[in-house]
């Protein structure tokens, strides 16, 4: 168990330290210490000095902990983990706020809690057999690589998060609740018949049950909305904050469904047992890594008019179709509660915290020879430490294979950014790999809803008009990241190159780097490359003026800020772009 303790506070000390001075949030004085990017960092704090050593990687210039955290008092040196004193020591480039600060220790101590108790139950458990999609989304809980709170999951307890953390591969049923029409707010792919979908979810019995339960208050199918609801959120918050709603009749309890479901790395995105049902996204108001587990009601309303004018686009576009066969998991049915009635207070008390968005499983478009395996499986490793896709590069090749899966994934996201105008936020969890006994081939996408950006202008033919809600004023204030258009076309190559080359290939890249010693500059080498055969295929597409990537510096976000200030305004820094070539 004190391993295991340990094990965690390292990495949060890791991933804590590096992204401080990544993003220049404290003092410190830099010494070079090799030429191989290595350097020393002191730190500078009231009463101690931090010193590291830190590798500087050719993947954005993302740093990695080579060294123990030495503390430096007077005379005294000693290795630490204690993060929190750190975090309380050092000075910062901006005038500390306590409040902001203390908050954020609240953090870093629950993903301590909670990584530790994940470890610990993942230690007892016997190896698991991981041959489907299912499996690997199960099994990879490493969670957020680069945020120091990356399993934070304020809300829960450590029973809640036993019970409803994907780290230990709980089942449960839903709760599910009927609503007035009036107070929600629908949104349904053209695609879609919303009646067959309850049914094929509900299945024929339950759905009766229910039927009934609504023609016993008077109402029906047609007249009421069914919403299904997670457990904890039923418990901590639909019984509190929409008592009200229930008295009045504007909201019925219909009970518990019999499908079962597996939460997902995500937490909020229900997997159910039987793979013929849908994805169920449904709010939780918790807090995870950046995060409020919420649903914002104008996201969800744009669900399904974004899976249509995806699905759209790919109807008339052949190449996107035939040749890369990209997958869009279609989120074709959205219901959000809207009661204007309500006050101010109220409505920000509940915001986003009734609703669900329904996503098409992966399931429902593999082929027979197809297996598929989320992104952020591909940097996991087994209980012995070895990669779980080591079978895969051990058969082709190391260099090969790589080679094959930067083509597979990198040439859909620049065929939608350079062709179409628009950029994906596809990070790990976003993107899943389809593969032949471990060969990639193609892609898998999803969580559109608040996961798109564009500049109208630059839009192609097809994507011209896309129908959505604009991001309301109140939410912007909360969350300066959130919106869909911009005329900023640097803040929609930024969207892609931040998510996808960031935060999901550089991690990638950054680990077979280390595991297979092919150097990072050579697969960068590999996705430029790539970007230049698409550029070579399609020479004349306009876009290619708009969305350059490969300049010198790119703007990324800085998550850890973001915790220690007041999200006010947009917390960028400047990197340098692995994409550029050295002049050299």
């Amino acid at each position: 168990m004190k391993h295991l303790i340990e094990q965690v506070r390292q990495r949060i000390m890791e991933q804590l330290v590096t992204s401080l001075i990544y993003e220049d949030v404290v003092r410190y004085e830099q010494t070079p210490l090799d030429d191989d990017g290595c350097d020393t960092y002191d730190i500078e704090g009231e009463a101690a000095t931090y010193r590291v050593q830190l590798q500087q990687s050719e993947s954005f210039e993302r740093l990695r902990l080579i060294s123990p955290v030495w503390r430096i008092a007077g005379e005294e040196e000693a290795v630490t983990l204690d993060y929190v004193q750190l975090l309380r020591e050092v000075r910062f480039t901006f005038d500390k706020d306590e409040q902001k600060l203390e908050d954020f220790i609240v953090e870093l101590l629950q993903t301590e809690l909670k990584d530790t108790q994940a470890q610990r139950y993942r230690a007892q458990q016997s190896s698991m057999p991981l041959t489907t999609f299912d499996d690997y989304e199960a099994y990879a809980i490493e969670g957020h690589m680069y945020h120091p709170s990356y399993k934070s999951r304020l809300g829960f307890t450590l029973d809640d998060n036993a019970r409803y953390g994907p780290d230990f591969r709980p089942s449960f049923q839903l709760q599910w609740i009927a609503i007035a029409p009036d107070y929600v707010e629908t949104t349904v792919s053209t695609s879609v018949d919303t009646v067959a979908l309850l049914q094929r979810q509900l299945g024929a019995e339950t759905l009766a049950a229910f039927e009934k339960t609504l023609q016993q208050h008077g109402h029906s199918l047609e007249t009421m909305v069914l919403i299904p609801v997670h457990p904890w959120q039923f418990e901590h918050i639909i019984q509190v904050e929409f008592a009200e709603a229930w008295m009045h009749g504007e909201m019925l309890w219909l009970g518990t469904s019999d499908e079962m479901y597996v939460p997902q790395q995500s937490i909020r995105t229900l997997t159910p047992t039987d793979r013929n049902k849908y994805y169920l996204k449904t709010p939780i108001s918790i807090t995870n890594t950046s995060t409020k587990r919420v649903l914002a009601p104008h996201t969800i309303e744009n669900a399904a008019q974004i899976t249509d004018w995806l699905k759209r686009i790919q109807s008339k576009d052949t190449y996107l179709q035939q040749d890369l066969k990209t997958v869009f998991l279609g989120e074709v049915l959205g219901h959000a509660y809207h009661n204007p009635t309500l006050s101010e207070v109220k409505q920000q008390r509940i915001y986003g915290a009734l609703g669900v968005i329904w996503r098409e499983n992966i399931h429902h478009y593999l082929a027979s020879h197809e297996s598929a395996i989320p992104f952020n499986a591909l940097y996991s490793v087994d209980a012995d430490n070895r990669p779980l896709i080591d079978a895969w590069l051990s058969k082709y090749g190391a260099e090969e294979w790589m080679a094959q899966f930067l083509s597979v994934a990198v040439t859909p996201m620049i065929h939608m950014l350079y062709y179409h105008g628009i950029a994906f936020e596809s990070h790990a969890q976003n993107m899943m790999l389809i593969h032949e006994e471990g060969w990639p081939t193609r892609i898998a996408l999803k969580d559109f809803h608040d996961g798109v950006r564009f500049n109208p202008i630059l839009l192609s033919e097809s994507a011209q008009n896309p129908q959505l809600r604009d991001t309301p004023e109140a939410h912007r204030k909360v969350n300066q990241n959130s919106f869909i258009e911009t005329e900023d076309v640097d803040l929609v190559r930024d969207f892609l190159h931040d998510a996808f080359f960031f935060i999901n290939i550089a991690e990638i890249i950054d680990f077979v780097a280390h595991q297979y010693e092919i150097k990072a500059s050579e697969q960068w080498e590999m996705v430029r490359t790539v970007i230049e055969q698409y550029q070579h295929q399609f020479p004349d597409l306009e876009n290619y003026r708009h969305f350059d990537l490969f300049v010198p510096t790119i703007q990324v976000e800085k998550l850890t800020t973001r915790r220690l200030r007041e999200d006010v305004a947009l917390r960028l820094h400047e990197v340098r772009n692995p994409l550029r070539r050295s002049e050299a």
